[in-house]
């Protein structure tokens, strides 16, 4: 019998709205556009991504076994996320062009699958089949036509039918369908059956839902005993992030049907453990591959050669930790969030429109020009971006994408998702750039928050509001936990608040004006206590931006002892930094020869995607 203990609303600590429209000037809006420009305006991109499923070769035997079969899920997931806050009629047009052409695809089984029947559920086929599944339920939330709807949930049904009459108790193992991982990428599966659960309350998808938690996700071990234990992710027998954190994102889910305080507790232990021992200066995880490895120690190693801080980590995780701060309420989320937004995850966009020659050459295809709009891989220390095009796949066409392309997108969908949410008798403000905020107040007035800022690239945000009517309510503002000495001005009067939420409770009024001063200063940052060459680098911010040195300017390599004060300030100044067109901010900071250097931000940082733009986050003090 399926028992909801509580509402889901009630199990949260902070809600969405519908009633939301939300427009930023700055660092969003150049990421949307740049979004839509490179990727989601592609109609034939669109149609490379669904003939992988008319053409069933995904699993032509070991030589040639691929995970084309997540690109459309993935995109379509990220693209009606940013639609949702665009309103962009003529991106909608393609989505729902793209999702006719999907459900047109379906086979005569009723699937929707990369791998033929005598391949399937092999490799990456359950995992392909999720995103399809995630693709069609994130378009249904931004859907207008009530028909197109119900043809989506009939084929979503089909195709969750034909895998449960297969994998289950005494039928076939779900972990057993991949050889990577445990099964852990299969398992992945878990979120769009609770979500079809919910969408129809048919028992079966439940039950289902049931079975894969009981799994524990891998063979070896149960990973939500481990969590709920509290152990670490890279002390799990299996350690891959991206595939992880999206089992967890589905055990969340199952959680607000069910209420079970256990899943509850093991959500927010891995939560918690991600942040404490996986997450970079630039807000990632992964030192080795993709893997959970305790990053937190190892993201000043040297001499590795391969490959870290995937840009499919920092999106998963940029999810996964909106829906946690959902879940919580606890600022942290929403800081780590913001500090892999402005980091990682910009860092990452191919803004110069650079291609990958290696990957051409690797293909021995004829010649083609592909322009992924994002890299794959971050530099901690000192190297290039662009090395290598994470999860390429060869497309019908002779073109190529990868799956970090794929799902960037996403990424900045989920900032409009958390910029403003709900709370009881309140709202609660997390994202602070340049433009305005539609709401409602609790009562359920129209409410319209204008905020005038050059954040984050000063500390200084002021807020205006627009109210039908007089009304008390609580306004709560993030107080980013990097931010010392912050302090709020409204109704006549200033107070200091400390890092967390600043919870502002009065009868508001038409035109009232609220003005945060987040004090920003360039500060130097060790290693944490345990890591490797802890000796040997610093890192320096300014408010959430972590600052690089890139060749163009100065030696990433090179030996920098920065001037600070005893408490790691620097009295670094604002300078131009005419050889490098995209930067956003550069500071010149005092050496203690008497010289200075040159910083700018991460995100700046590498687009070259060659050695003369060489980088390091990491910068050498001795």
């Amino acid at each position: 019998m399926v028992k909801k203990v509580v509402p889901e609303k009630d199990l949260k600590t902070f809600t969405k709205t519908n009633e939301l429209n939300l427009f930023f000037e700055n660092t969003l809006k150049d990421a949307v556009d740049f979004i839509e420009r490179n990727q989601l305006y592609d109609v034939a991109l669109w149609k490379n991504f669904v003939d992988i499923f008319r053409v069933q070769d995904d699993g032509r035997g070991d030589w040639y076994v691929t995970w084309r079969s997540e690109f459309w899920g993935k995109m379509m997931r990220g693209g009606s996320m940013v639609t949702r806050y665009t309103g962009n009629e003529e991106i909608y047009e393609i989505l729902e062009n793209s999702v006719r052409d999907i459900l047109s695809a379906e086979d005569e089984f009723g699937r929707i699958s990369g791998y033929r029947p005598r391949e399937q559920f092999n490799f990456w086929d359950l995992w392909g089949r999720k995103y399809v599944l995630l693709g069609l339920m994130y378009f249904m939330e931004i859907s207008k036509d009530d028909e197109l709807n119900e043809q989506i949930i009939a084929s979503m049904c089909r195709q969750a039918d034909y895998i449960i009459a297969r994998i289950g108790a005494d039928k076939l193992d779900i972990r057993r369908c991949a050889k990577h991982w445990e099964g852990l990428n299969s398992c992945s599966i878990l979120e769009p059956i609770v979500r079809l659960y919910r969408l129809t309350g048919n028992k079966k998808y439940f039950e289902f839902a049931e079975y894969i938690i009981s799994t524990g996700f891998i063979l070896s071990d149960n990973l939500i005993e481990l969590a709920y234990n509290n152990v670490s992710p890279h002390d799990f027998p299996v350690v891959k992030a991206y595939e992880m954190m999206s089992c967890f994102e589905g055990l969340l889910q199952f959680y607000y049907i069910t209420g079970i305080d256990k899943y509850k507790t093991a959500l927010i232990n891995f939560g918690k453990n991600i942040i404490n021992t996986e997450f970079s200066i630039i807000g990632c995880s992964g030192c080795t591959h993709e893997l959970f490895d305790h990053t937190a120690i190892k993201q000043t190693q040297i001499g590795y050669r391969g490959i870290v801080q995937e840009t499919c980590v920092t999106v998963t995780w940029m999810k996964f930790a909106s829906q946690l701060l959902e879940l919580t309420g606890v600022s942290d989320y929403a800081d780590r969030i913001e500090q892999s937004f402005y980091n990682a995850y910009l860092g990452a966009f191919n803004t110069n429109r650079i291609i990958h020659n290696d990957k051409q050459k690797k293909a021995d295809l004829n010649t083609f020009s592909t322009v992924l709009p994002f890299d794959s891989y971050s530099p901690l220390v000192a190297s290039t971006r662009g090395r290598a095009t994470g999860g390429y796949n060869v497309l019908e066409n002779n073109s190529y994408y990868g799956c970090c392309a794929c799902i960037g997108s996403a990424g900045a969908g989920v900032i409009p998702e958390i910029a403003l949410l709900n709370k009881k008798n309140g709202i609660v403000i997390n994202y602070y750039e340049k433009g305005h905020i539609n709401s409602v107040t609790p009562n359920g007035s129209a409410l319209k928050l204008n905020i005038d800022t050059a954040y984050p690239y000063n500390g200084t945000v002021k807020f205006s509001l627009e109210l039908e009517q007089s009304e008390e309510f609580e306004i709560c503002f993030r107080i980013p936990s990097w931010c010392d000495g912050a302090n709020v001005t409204y109704k006549g009067q200033t107070q200091a608040v400390d890092a967390g939420y600043a919870n502002l409770k009065a009868i508001w009024n038409n035109a009232d004006e609220i003005t945060l001063e987040l004090p920003m200063k360039v500060k130097r940052i060790l290693p944490p206590e345990g890591a490797v060459n802890r000796d040997v680098f610093a890192a320096y911010t300014y408010g959430p931006l972590v600052l690089a040195a890139d060749k163009r300017v100065t030696d990433p390599d090179a030996v920098l002892e920065v001037v600070c004060d005893d408490n790691g300030f620097v009295d670094a100044k604002v300078v131009d930094c005419p050889e490098i067109k995209e930067v956003h901010i550069c500071f010149e900071v005092p050496l203690k020869s008497g010289k200075t250097a040159r910083l700018i931000d991460y995100a700046s940082a590498g687009k070259t995607w060659d050695d003369a733009s060489r980088l390091a986050a990491w910068i050498r003090i001795k």
